[in-house]
C-alpha cells in the first residue's frame, strides 16, 4: 500500500509544497453542547485526525472550535479552522492534520476493492487510513471522481457535521409494567400502548421472516432479491401476501408500479404498500419502509477470474435487508390494531441497491399528489453487531424531533427492551438508503442502522455470504419493538394535547440555494421555514395557535421577525404547515444570531416547556466594517507579551495596518500586512493580531498606549481606534 502526501493548489491541481489556501466556511451561533461549525474568521479550514477517549471528550471539539465529520471506535475526523489548532493540539496530544480545504476538491469515504485498487486510489488524490478496518479518507478533486469510482467497494462523501451521541439506558428505574410512568411527559396509558405494541413484535417471527427471503426451503439453496434477476419476480407478490396478513385485515394492500429505464432497458418495478387509515381524514401519514431488494455484487472468489454473475449466483441479503423487512412487517403486525389520527404506510421499496429508486418513485409521487408525510422510519441493516443492547439513528437537522422522540421512546422502555440508541446527525443529503429520497424532498426521516458511521462494518454486506446465521437475531427484535413503540406513542388515548418545538423545526432558505443554510449575507432576504408538532393526545377541539419568530431570546428582549397564525385540531404526531416568514437582512445584521421559535395556543396547554427552541444563523456583510476591536488582556504584563488585538470584520479584507503610540502621541510600534503575522481578515470576530510578535510589541514599557487599526478591501478603508495599559 502507498499512501501519497498531496498537498492542494487553488489554481490548478497538485502542488508537492507548502500551500495555504483559505476557504471560507461558513458558522452558526449555537448554545452550549451543540453542534458548532468551525468559525469564520481563523484561518483556512483544515482537516485533522484525533483520538478521543469518552463521549465528553469528543464533545468538547465543537467547544474549541471544530466540527465531527466523521467519527468511529475512539477515532475522529474533524473540521476546523488553523487559528483554532493549538487549542486542539492541547486537548488530542498525537493530532494530525490530513488536508487543506479547498474549493473543487472532494473528501470521500471509501472502501477500495483491494490493496491494488488502493495504490490506484492514491494516484489520483491523497488517502489516510482510518481506525475503521478497511475505511480511508480520499481527497481527489471533483472532475477526477469518477476515474476513482471503479476502484472503491463503497464510496461515499465525507458528511457535512455529524453528531454522535449514546443516551444511556437510566438503569435507577424499577421494571416497567403497565401503568408505571416512564418519564413525566409519558403518561401511564400512553406507555402501557407503548409496550404493547413492542412485546407484540416476536423474535420467532423476525426469524422466520429473514429466512423465507433468503433461503428456498424447496431447494435449501440460497436465494437472490436482485432486482433484474427473473427468479426474484416473484418476490413482490410474496410480499404482498405477507403485508396483507401482517395487517390481519385491517388496512389496504397493493402493489404500486412504476416504469423506469435503467441500463438501458424500459421495465415496470413494484413497491409493496400497506395502508392502515386514520381516523381523520387529511391528517397525514407516517412512513415505516424498509427495501427488499439485495446484490452481491461484492463477492470475491478464489478462481482467478470469477467475478459474481447476477444471472445465476445467489444475493441472500440476510442483514441487508431481510432483517429491514422483517422490521416493516413486525411493524404493521403491531400497529394495525391501533387507532391513529393520520393513516399509516408500511412501504417495502425496490431497487433501492441500483439508486434508491423504488423510494424516490414513492416521494415524488407524494410531491406531486401534495401528501402531508409526517416522517419516515427507514429500516436497512441493523442485525449485524456483536451486543443486542444498543443501535443507532442516522438523522438531519430537520428530522431531530423525531430522532430525539425515538430515543425518548427507547429510553422509557429500556427496562422492558433493553435497547439504548445512539444518533448520528448528518448535514445534507446523505444518499446511502431510502430515508435520503425523503430528505431530498424535505419530508422528515430517521434511518435505524447497525452502526454510527458509514460505509458499514459487516464486511458480508452486498455477497453471497449475507446469511441468516450472521444475523443477531435478539437485536433485530429489539429494533423493532423500539420502532413499533415509537409509532404506538402517537396512537389515541386520554393524553392532552402538547405542541412541541426543536431547534430542527427552524429552516433557512436562500434564494441562492437548494438547500437549507446556516449562513447569509446582507441584502439577502431569508425565508425562515417553522414548523412544530403535537406530541400529545389529539386536540378534541380546533386550536388557533400563533407561530412567533425572534432575532434574539423574546424573554431577554429579542426583536419580533414576524408571526403566523395556524388554526386546527393538529391530530397526534402531526405537523401543521405554516407560512413561512421573511426577514430581508441589512449591513446592520452582520454577525451571528440566535433566531427563535415560539409556538402559543393560549391557556389550554399544560406542558409549556418545549415550546421555545433556537438556530443559529451567521450573517456577513456586502460592504467592509469594523464592527468593534479591543486587546486583551487588559492591562498587559510583561512588557507586553502574550497580548492579543481581537477585531470583527463584517468582510473580507485584503490589508491591515496596526501603529501603537504612547501618551505623548510619538508613535512606538506597529505593523503592516505580513509583517502583523497571520492574520486571517475574514468576516467574523476571529481575527486577532500577537502583540508580542510585532516589532515593538515585547518591548513595552510601562504605561497607557493608544492604537490605530486600519484594513482595507481594495475599494475602502476602515479604522477603529482604542487604549490598553501595560504593567509590570
Amino acid at each position: 500500500m502507498s499512501v501519497n502526501a498531496w498537498t492542494w493548489s487553488a489554481a490548478g491541481r497538485v502542488l508537492r509544497g507548502p500551500v495555504c489556501v483559505t476557504l471560507c466556511v461558513a458558522a452558526f451561533f449555537a448554545a452550549p453542547g451543540s453542534v458548532v461549525t468551525a468559525a469564520e474568521g481563523d484561518g483556512p479550514q483544515v482537516l485533522v485526525k484525533l483520538e478521543w477517549r469518552d463521549e465528553t471528550g469528543l464533545r468538547s471539539v465543537t467547544g474549541l472550535g471544530g466540527t465531527v465529520r466523521y467519527s468511529y471506535g475512539g477515532s475522529a475526523i474533524v473540521q476546523a479552522a488553523g487559528g483554532v489548532l493549538p487549542q486542539l493540539r492541547a486537548a488530542f496530544p498525537g493530532l494530525v492534520v490530513t488536508d487543506t480545504l479547498v474549493p473543487g476538491v472532494g473528501q470521500w469515504l471509501v472502501v477500495p476493492g483491494t490493496g491494488a485498487a488502493l495504490d490506484s486510489m492514491s494516484a489520483y488524490g491523497r488517502v489516510t487510513p482510518l481506525r475503521q478496518e478497511g475505511v480511508y479518507l480520499l481527497a481527489v478533486w471533483e472532475d477526477l471522481e469518477e476515474r476513482v469510482a471503479p476502484f472503491a467497494f463503497s464510496m461515499v462523501p465525507l458528511p457535512g457535521r455529524v453528531e454522535t451521541r449514546v443516551l444511556l439506558p437510566r438503569r435507577t428505574r424499577a421494571t416497567l409494567a403497565p401503568g408505571a410512568a416512564a418519564s413525566t411527559s409519558i403518561s401511564p396509558e400512553k406507555l402501557a400502548v407503548m409496550m404493547q405494541a413492542a412485546g407484540t413484535v416476536s423474535e420467532d417471527s423476525v426469524r422466520a421472516i429473514v429466512h423465507l427471503v433468503s433461503v428456498d426451503d424447496s431447494t435449501s439453496a440460497l436465494r437472490s432479491r436482485y432486482t433484474f434477476r427473473r427468479e426474484a419476480a416473484w418476490i413482490p407478490h410474496l410480499l404482498r401476501e405477507k403485508m396483507k396478513a401482517a395487517m390481519g385485515g385491517g388496512g389496504l394492500d397493493s402493489l404500486e408500479g412504476f416504469a423506469i429505464r435503467i441500463f438501458g432497458v424500459d421495465t415496470v418495478l413494484y413497491n409493496v404498500v400497506g395502508v392502515v387509515p386514520g381516523r381523520i381524514p387529511g391528517s397525514g401519514k407516517f412512513v415505516v419502509c424498509a427495501h427488499y431488494d439485495d446484490t452481491g455484487n461484492r463477492t470475491t472468489y478464489s478462481e482467478p477470474g470469477r467475478y459474481w454473475d447476477y444471472r445465476t449466483d445467489p444475493a441472500p441479503g440476510a442483514d441487508d435487508n431481510g432483517t429491514g423487512v422483517a422490521s416493516v412487517l413486525e411493524c404493521a403486525r403491531a400497529l394495525s390494531g391501533l387507532q391513529f389520527d393520520f393513516d399509516l404506510e408500511f412501504v417495502l421499496f425496490c431497487a433501492e441497491e441500483q439508486g434508491l429508486y423504488g423510494s424516490k418513485a414513492y416521494v415524488e409521487e407524494n410531491e406531486v399528489l401534495g401528501s402531508n408525510i409526517i416522517g419516515a422510519l427507514n429500516f436497512d441493516m441493523h442485525g449485524f453487531r456483536a451486543s443486542a443492547d444498543s443501535t443507532f439513528l442516522r438523522t438531519n437537522n430537520s428530522s431531530g424531533w423525531l430522532s430525539d422522540h425515538v430515543n425518548a421512546v427507547a429510553q422509557a422502555l429500556y427496562d422492558s427492551v433493553g435497547l439504548s440508541v445512539g444518533v448520528t446527525t448528518i448535514d445534507g443529503v446523505h444518499d446511502a438508503s431510502d430515508h435520503a429520497s425523503f430528505w431530498a424532498k424535505g419530508y422528515d426521516a430517521v434511518h435505524f442502522f447497525e452502526h454510527s458511521s458509514l460505509p458499514p462494518l459487516y464486511p458480508y454486506y452486498h455477497t453471497i455470504y449475507d446469511t441468516e446465521e450472521k444475523v443477531n437475531f435478539e437485536l433485530c427484535t429489539k429494533v423493532a419493538s423500539v420502532g413499533a413503540a415509537s409509532l404506538a406513542y402517537f396512537a389515541q388515548t386520554s393524553d392532552p394535547w402538547d405542541l412541541e418545538v426543536q431547534s430542527g423545526d427552524l429552516q433557512f432558505r436562500v434564494e441562492r440555494s437548494a438547500l437549507p443554510v446556516t449562513s447569509a449575507i446582507s441584502g439577502e432576504v431569508v425565508t425562515i421555514v417553522p414548523s412544530f408538532h403535537n406530541v400529545g393526545g389529539p386536540a378534541a377541539e380546533s386550536l388557533a395557535a400563533y407561530v412567533r419568530v425572534y432575532d434574539g431570546d423574546p424573554t431577554a428582549d429579542g426583536a419580533l421577525i414576524g408571526e403566523r397564525l395556524v388554526e386546527g385540531k393538529f391530530p397526534a404526531g402531526a405537523g401543521p404547515v405554516v407560512e413561512p416568514v421573511q426577514w430581508l437582512l441589512g449591513d446592520g445584521d452582520a454577525g451571528r444570531h440566535a433566531v427563535y421559535i415560539v409556538v402559543d395556543a393560549g391557556a389550554g396547554e399544560a406542558n409549556l416547556s418545549n415550546n421555545k427552541a433556537w438556530a443559529g444563523l451567521v450573517v456577513s456583510s456586502t460592504s467592509l466594517a469594523l464592527r468593534y476591536s479591543f486587546v486583551f488582556p487588559n492591562p498587559l504584563r510583561r512588557e507586553g507579551a502574550g497580548g492579543r488585538l481581537k477585531f470583527f470584520l463584517t468582510k473580507e479584507a485584503s490589508s491591515v495596518q496596526l501603529d501603537l503610540y504612547d501618551v505623548s502621541g510619538r508613535r512606538v510600534g506597529g505593523c503592516k500586512d505580513g509583517s502583523c503575522g497571520t492574520v486571517a481578515l475574514e468576516p467574523g470576530g476571529g481575527n486577532e493580531i500577537d502583540l508580542g510578535g510585532i516589532t515593538a510589541g515585547a518591548k513595552l514599557a510601562a504605561g497607557v498606549y493608544a492604537y490605530r487599526l486600519r484594513v482595507d478591501d481594495g475599494g475602502s478603508e476602515r479604522v477603529s481606534f482604542g487604549r490598553f495599559a501595560v504593567v509590570r
